[in-house]
């Protein structure tokens, strides 16, 4: 399904805006908070794509982040 612009132009607003606020809405500055929500918006399309096509439907992608073992590899429990 395709984005219409008017869409992931809300979205990089929005997120703009809340990248505004988590700075502690400063003075300027609009630019680079704009980029960096664009930027993050194309990467996170790219990740949704990529992962699309590379699952099919009966295995969606995890988007659990993996994380290591409880105890270090090859110290025993005592």
């Amino acid at each position: 399904m395709s984005d219409t612009d008017e869409e992931r132009q809300e979205r990089i607003r929005v997120r703009a805006y809340f990248l505004w606020q988590e700075a502690g809405s400063p003075e300027g500055g609009a630019e680079w908070f704009w980029e960096r929500a664009r930027a993050l918006e194309e990467a996170e399309a790219g990740v949704d794509a990529a992962e699309d096509a590379s699952f099919p439907a009966s295995d969606p992608p995890s988007r659990t982040p993996v994380v290591g073992p409880e105890r270090p590899v090859g110290k025993s429990k005592t």
